[in-house]
């Protein structure tokens, strides 16, 4: 008998899923590794890259990039020669937050003589230059794990409904605001929504910036600069949105996050993502890294086969494991025709969180500007968001008496 091969749906190879967005920076010398490397990147929905030609390279125009994670370099002509002009333009530069990269030389693997040479200028590896994705992938897995490793990246929690309306936009509000309550500065919440969304006027704020505004200056961000454009809301919550009058420059920008998101990881431990627009490929380096990713749905048959849809579509094409999905079921009522025990069944085994149906408590919150946990603490809606917030942030413990240890 023959041996079983996973592939993903077209036949391709299974998605490549990385614990977090790479920036490459790619010197080429021929045209064909320019268009051999480039398709091969663009198989991955983590990774950024940046084509930078050998022939009139200007080594002070790189400023204008963002910072690389890994730079990969053709060999060709001078091509050490221009890496080593390359290594002391940015030694006298270097602060203590300066940015390491991993360099990967692609050339003729019987090149003994282009090996030594890149040893000897500290390559990581050397590589063919016919080199395939899944050849490079064990490499963009340990950079990724040792970015995360190093950086202590926050988490990304992305919530999205399996279908319009379920109220993804309300629930990830109320949590990043139940979060924000205890870790006041320290969660971020993101409104992904380039033409509707509805965060601001949930918070009745109206922000001087918007997501647009970051996206277009990613490459001179610092915490400062970040620090100015977020809108910081008096629960001590920050967000990001785009502008709804400008959803054309939105979208135009929007392919910048695998850019800024590595960033905001590393200045918020929480980063809450409003998705309420469903699975959009725009989005892939959002919904690649996510630590979680919460998908809203309700008591009916339409939105938990569209569940079911999506999180199949998560691990056949985004590669993302049931392990990292849970089902948040809106407007939850045990005297419905379908029982939790039923949506269970049809989901298989992800974990299943639960929100009453109390549509007045809901409505009210949205029609005053005011989340329910701030202004309704007390209702079931909000008890029911504590608890779940409860198991999104690590447990403090509580000392003991040597008197309780005693008897513990």
């Amino acid at each position: 008998m023959g041996e079983a091969v996973q592939i993903a749906p077209g036949g391709g190879s299974a998605p490549i899923r990385l614990k977090t967005n790479l920036t490459i920076w790619v010197f080429y010398s021929s045209d064909a590794f320019h268009l051999h490397i480039s398709d091969e990147l663009s198989k991955c929905q983590s990774i950024s890259f940046e084509m930078i030609s050998f022939h009139g390279l200007v080594v002070a125009n790189l400023a204008q990039f963002s910072p690389p994670d890994l730079i990969f370099v053709e060999t060709g002509p001078n091509w050490a020669q221009k890496i080593v002009e390359l290594q002391q333009f940015e030694a006298p530069v270097e602060t203590e937050s300066a940015h390491e990269a991993s360099l990967i030389v692609f050339g003729n693997e019987h090149d003994s003589g282009a090996l030594k040479i890149a040893l000897r200028i500290g390559a990581a590896d050397f590589v063919s230059a016919q080199a395939e994705i899944q050849e490079l992938t064990p490499l963009l897995n340990n950079i990724a794990e040792e970015k995360v490793a190093s950086r202590n990246l926050g988490d990304l929690l992305v919530f999205m409904n399996s279908k319009g309306g379920c109220g993804a936009s309300m629930l990830a509000l109320n949590t990043a605001i139940k979060m924000a309550f205890t870790n006041p500065d320290k969660v971020l919440l993101l409104d992904l929504d380039l033409q509707f969304g509805v965060v601001n006027d949930y918070l009745n704020i109206q922000p001087t910036y918007s997501l647009t505004d970051a996206l277009a200056n990613v490459a001179d961000m610092d915490e400062v600069s970040l620090g100015s454009l977020v809108t910081k809301h008096d629960s001590g919550l920050h967000i990001l949105a785009f502008k709804r009058e400008n959803s054309h420059e939105n979208y135009d920008k929007a392919n910048q996050l695998n850019k800024l998101l590595p960033f905001l990881r590393e200045q918020y431990p929480y980063i809450v993502v409003d998705l309420s627009r469903g699975l959009d490929r725009l989005f892939a380096p959002v919904i690649s890294p996510a630590s979680k990713l919460f998908m809203v749905t309700q008591q009916n048959l339409v939105a938990i086969k569209s569940c079911n849809q999506i999180i199949k579509t998560l691990s056949f094409e985004f590669g993302i494991h049931r392990d990292h999905v849970e089902i948040l079921v809106n407007r939850y009522e045990k005297r419905q025709s379908i029982k939790l025990k039923d949506l269970k069944e049809a989901v298989g085994d992800v974990s299943v969180h639960t929100f009453p149906n109390d549509f007045k408590v809901a409505l009210e919150s949205a029609n005053l500007g005011r989340p329910f946990v701030e202004a309704r603490k007390g209702s079931a809606l909000s008890k029911s968001v504590a608890k779940f917030v409860s198991s999104l942030l690590p447990q403090k413990t509580k000392k003991q008496s040597w008197l309780s240890k005693l008897f513990s």
